[in-house]
């Protein structure tokens, strides 16, 4: 039997991503498994909900396990709420490993947790003979084994029908919130690149008619506070230096959802993020146009409220959407895109003043004509 680290001092367990080189040459003992249930399974186990119910880590398909004298070490596939596959290692040390039950060509370990509903996984060898040997292998003690029909009177422990189902709304929700989220995100960008590109050359001047005992039914635009070239040429290059900063924190964002839904960043890790490191870039974006406004009716002053809309728009939605992520409001995430949408909305605006202003100051005086 392979000796078992302490109970009271357990070593800590090796990073995944070293598997390679810390069994190489180890001539520890390793074997094929399988962590999808077989369908020809005999017992109790057959479920609808797949490697859900096998395991708690998502493991799926054909894997292989290492038998240390620290732990195990489990090395196979995972699959993300979405059904994507990814390749995963996890290192079991010996002093998480609670019961070990065995039934047939069946294993299941169950590891320590803070309540009775702990997580466990489950594999299956195809051979009660190895089966047999991996449990007598595995640095614990405690072990159940259960040989033919006898199982079929003795079913393993299981986390109860009402976790499955609680755990399964929450991966619901979490799934379906990401595909919102990147769908309102994916038409934010390109609706903001769009009209971008296609702004128009020249803003008409609007044509004043003259009716009898009539009133304006349409408000005209805002004014624009008229500027000298030098005042448009630096609140035009200030405004190109604040779309790349936005630009990055926005592709910030886009990289932590696609890691979130493929089943790299868990959740709460996602969360954590935003409110440590976006919410605060977008305040300090916020804060550095509010420190150089000035309320005297410029066109530059007139822009950075604009800019300082845009990125409240953004630190709002962001801290609302993690929140609505936690609290499983569906509600909640639905009104953070939109003050996202309404933060691209202020940045646009802030473009057409500068483009009005170069109009203005492009098109002579009424009255002025030459001689």
């Amino acid at each position: 039997m392979i000796a078992t680290v302490g109970r009271g001092s357990p070593e800590p367990a090796p990073r995944p991503t070293l598997a390679g080189s810390v069994l190489q040459g180890s001539g520890a003992p390793q074997f094929a498994v399988q962590f999808s249930r077989p369908r020809t399974a005999p017992g109790r186990w057959d479920s609808r909900s797949g490697y859900q119910r096998c395991n708690s880590f998502r493991w799926t398909g054909p894997g292989t396990i290492h038998i240390l004298e620290r732990g195990v070490l489990v090395v196979t596939r995972r699959r993300s709420p979405l059904g994507f596959r990814t390749a995963d290692e996890r290192f079991v040390a010996a002093a998480e490993i609670c019961e070990v039950f065995r039934e047939a060509d069946s294993v299941r370990v169950d590891l320590r947790g803070e309540d009775r509903t702990g997580e466990f996984f489950q594999f299956w060898t195809g051979n009660p003979a190895t089966a047999g040997t991996i449990v007598r292998l595995l640095p614990t003690t405690r072990t159940i084994e259960y040989e033919g029909a006898t199982a079929e009177h003795a079913p393993m422990s299981r986390p109860p029908l009402s976790l499955h189902r609680r755990r399964h709304a929450r991966r619901r929700f979490v799934s379906v919130a990401l595909i919102v989220g990147l769908v309102a995100v994916g038409a934010l960008l390109v609706t903001d690149i769009v009209v971008r590109r296609s702004a128009p050359v020249a803003t008409p001047e609007p044509v004043k008619v003259s009716l009898p005992d009539t009133h304006p039914i349409v408000s005209p635009p805002s004014a624009v506070p008229h500027a000298t070239l030098t005042e448009i040429e630096t609140v035009a290059s200030e405004l190109r230096g604040f779309d790349d900063r936005m630009d990055g924190l926005r592709a910030q964002y886009r990289t932590a959802s696609d890691a979130l839904q493929s089943g790299n960043l868990a959740p709460y890790a996602f969360v954590h993020g935003i409110d440590g490191w976006l919410i605060p870039q977008w305040r300090t974006l916020y804060g550095e146009q509010a420190s150089k406004v000035r309320y005297d009716g410029s066109l530059t002053s007139a822009v950075r409220r604009k800019l300082m809309d845009a990125a409240s728009g953004w630190e709002q939605g962001l801290q609302e959407y993690a929140d609505g992520l936690l609290k499983h409001d569906y509600n909640a995430v639905i009104a953070a895109f939109d003050r996202m949408s309404s933060g691209n909305e202020s940045r646009r605006e802030a473009w057409r003043m500068v483009e009005r202003a170069e109009f203005e100051s492009a098109t002579p005086p009424a009255g002025a004509g030459g001689r």
